[in-house]
């Protein structure tokens, strides 16, 4: 990291945190200050959490690119990616794993069942089809279940309109490495039916993969994303979503004769599938409003992935995955009295999925009934106090019960205090429970557990300023990781003892801690928008006996801090959006050994749009602009300096 980008970088930062300042891409107030990330609409003050809201207008200025551009820009929030775009792409929020980070596209969950630790690849999440995101950070299994251990990312794609009007948008943009971006959206209206309909292209050449290697590995991605909304009546709300995305990513590998990581003609194909219809009855009007409503809810996932490898001479892929999740739910909102609103569930999930290879397949399914239900009450105009439990039973491994409790208090019109207690809690994987036709898999695993604790405190008024520290802690026991049986930890797991467990099996042999605080600001003084973050990040590994007990998690910076000035001058340059952000992670570890160290770096960006004509927008950006060296994952290639330039019509 050289001199001139740490002064730069610094000398930004100091000038955006010299006032708090109000991001549009970090407050919860978004449209209305509404939010879901919870579970069910509630009103920000009413949370009691620290979730951001990245809102349409922060999409745009976003222009075009991965939803992951934006999140990293939260407090809290780091991002893993193997290679460059469409490499598999992993969200840590507060140093939990990228596979505790639970993920729902219009309350779709959209974890991959096929994968080893069923996460979810934010490599795939362009923002073109994306009109707004919300994360929670901190565990929050209460109203969503398993793998909600680290956050919540909800996103929801093109909304369908509620005043009769028809819009929509249409861009493209083309930049580095000969990449293409274009989507669009349209949004009308039909008697009481809503609409709303958008598509994606993406394509580039790419970076090699492998940092040491030469050739370049591209990607590919189109989707197409449908929402309907229709009103029956006074009381009956019918939704339903679809979401396709069809990618292309080419790979490296470790080809003979010395099986180092480098350049192969390995690629893979993934095909994604969402969607869920929904009817909602409101037989005394809005819940949140002092009514009561329901609503019944069919949802499924559907991943295909296929890796192919010319190498071998064969068309046939080398190796395959197919991972597919159904969730049906009910959900009951019922405002008993003006300060007690009750929220309560019911659901029932299954899970399937397939991976093969050459010589080895294997198949499972699995299915989870829970219940959960949780109070909020306002004791006084000021107090907001918030209770729940949940229970899922897992077919396999029985049941898990988690507890949330939080509590905020308004002082005057500019303060509030806040704390919270929220448990989390993720399910083995099938491919853990039974990997491989049982030569990995332990069907004898427990869910991993967490108990999140917090307490922030926040300044300012959401419309011009706000400041907002947190402190928290996580504690994380039965974590999952792969051990070897002939050569593992003492005691060796009990499977291992049976002989079929040749070269090793998965166990609950992990305990971990996360712990740290956030600084959040933001303030928009006339023309001029400012914003600034900075996180630390404790982790350790607390396995007692272990080899690795008192090191630091694999791939989590202890610092990371952000930055962002924006400028929407007037006169002779009316309606420009001028911005500079400064994004800083700091050092870490790619192993749990701690002995593959990752440097620390600072990535600049600017971005900039004009309006050429009234509904048309001129837009440019540059990434990374002092073409920065890092890594993120060892061995693996980062982007360097990139530039976009691209056109946008709004109607």
């Amino acid at each position: 990291m050289n001199t001139r980008v740490l002064t730069s970088t610094l000398s930004l930062i100091a000038i955006a945190a010299a006032s708090p300042a109000l991001a549009d891409e970090s407050t919860g107030d978004g449209d209305g200050s509404t939010i879901t990330v919870i579970g069910s609409p509630l009103d920000a003050e009413e949370s009691n959490a620290s979730v951001s809201v990245i809102d349409d207008m922060a999409i745009r200025r976003a222009q075009n690119g991965a939803a992951t551009d934006l999140l990293v820009r939260l407090p809290g929030v780091y991002a893993t990616r193997n290679g460059g775009i469409g490499g598999f792409t992993g969200i840590r929020i507060r140093g939990a794993e990228a596979e505790q980070t639970l993920v729902t596209i219009d309350g779709v969950r959209v974890g991959d069942p096929s994968s080893p630790g069923g996460g979810f690849d934010f490599a795939n999440l362009m923002l073109g089809s994306i009109d707004r995101i919300e994360v929670l950070r901190g565990a929050n299994s209460l109203p969503w279940g398993s793998q909600a251990i680290g956050g919540v990312v909800a996103v929801t794609t093109t909304a369908a309109p509620t005043d009769g009007t028809t819009s929509g948008d249409i861009g493209a943009e083309y930049g580095s490495r000969d990449t293409v971006r274009a989507n669009g959206q349209l949004r009308a209206s039909l008697g009481a039916a809503q609409f709303g309909v958008g598509g994606g292209y993406t394509r580039t050449d790419g970076i090699s993969t492998a940092a040491v290697g030469t050739e370049r590995d591209g990607y590919r991605q189109y989707s197409l994303n449908l929402t309907n909304r229709t009103e029956i009546g006074n009381t009956l709300v019918f939704r339903a979503f679809g979401l396709f995305a069809d990618s292309r990513v080419d790979l490296d590998g470790f080809a003979p004769p010395t099986f180092s990581f480098g350049d192969t003609p390995e690629y893979q194909d993934t095909q994604e599938h969402y969607a869920a219809v929904t009817i909602e009855h409101r037989p005394g009007g809005n819940a949140s409003e002092g009514g009561f409503s329901h609503k019944l809810q069919y949802a499924f996932a559907d991943i295909n992935r296929d890796n192919f490898d010319p190498s071998f001479g064969s068309t046939d892929p080398s190796f395959r995955a197919r991972g597919r999740s159904e969730r049906l739910s009910y959900t009951v909102d019922w405002t008993a009295v003006s300060q007690l609103r009750v929220l309560a569930g019911a659901e029932r999930e299954w899970v399937s999925s397939l991976t093969a290879d050459a010589f080895l397949s294997d198949a499972g399914r699995t299915a989870t009934t829970s219940f959960w239900g949780m109070l909020v009450g306002k004791p006084t105009e000021t107090l907001t106090l918030t209770a729940g439990i949940r229970h899922d039973d897992h077919r396999d491994f029985g049941g898990a019960t988690t507890l949330a409790f939080d509590a905020g208090q308004k002082i005057g019109d500019l303060v509030t205090v806040r704390a919270s207690y929220r448990e989390g809690f993720k399910a083995p994987t099938l491919f853990q429970l039974s990997a491989t036709a049982g030569a990995f898999g332990n069907p004898d695993l427990l869910p991993e557990e967490a108990k999140s604790y917090e307490i922030g405190l926040r300044f300012g008024d959401a419309q011009r300023w706000f400041l907002d520290v947190a402190a928290f802690r996580r504690d994380s026991r039965n974590l999952i990781d792969f051990v070897s049986c002939p050569a593992g930890p003492n005691p060796l797991p009990a499977i291992c003892a049976t002989g079929n467990r040749p070269f090793g099996t998965y166990d609950n042999i992990n305990r971990a801690r996360g712990e740290g605080f956030e600084i959040e600001g933001g303030a928009t003084l006339g023309e001029v928008r400012l914003s600034a973050s900075y996180s630390l990040i404790a982790t350790k590994d607390r396995t007692v006996g272990g080899v690795f007990e008192g090191n630091r998690l694999a791939r989590r910076p202890r610092h990371l801090a952000n930055a962002e000035i924006a400028w929407t001058p007037g006169g002779a340059l009316d309606g420009a959006d001028l911005s500079a952000a400064v994004r800083y992670a700091g050092k870490s570890f790619d192993n749990r050994g701690n002995t593959v160290p990752l440097d620390d770096y600072i990535l600049v960006d600017l971005r900039a749009s004009y309006p050429i004509t009234e509904g048309i927008d001129l837009f440019g950006r540059v990434e990374n602009i002092f073409d920065e060296e890092y890594q993120t994952v060892a061995t693996y290639g980062t982007l360097g300096r990139s530039a976009y330039v691209g056109v946008r019509w709004a109607f």
